[in-house]
């Protein structure tokens, strides 16, 4: 799972807090109960900038919304972000 911020929440940034850490508890208690890990990639981590074929990184705008790179990979720039969040989080996994 990737962190997100709560920018923008103004005054229900307090309601925001409260509701999303509480369900990654819950979550998270959940998980252990039933023998399963939780794992939380970085919200930093720049997912939709990096080829999950070749591995190199390409900066790109919010307007972008096809990730093209030189090796030859063309899709959606959100179906290559989770493809590399997924193995982000494979990674943290096996680190565990």
């Amino acid at each position: 799972m990737k962190a997100i911020g709560n920018k923008g929440f103004g005054n229900g940034k307090a309601t925001f807090d409260n509701g999303y850490g509480m369900f990654l508890n819950m979550l998270d208690y959940k998980l252990k109960e039933r023998g399963k890990y939780f794992v939380k990639v970085d919200k930093w981590y720049p997912s939709s900038q990096i080829c999950h074929c070749c591995g190199s990184v390409k900066k790109l705008d919010l307007k972008d919304r096809v990730y093209t790179c030189d090796c030859g990979y063309t899709g959606d720039r959100d179906h290559n972000a989770a493809i590399n969040i997924l193995t982000e989080g494979l990674r943290i996994l096996q680190s565990l």
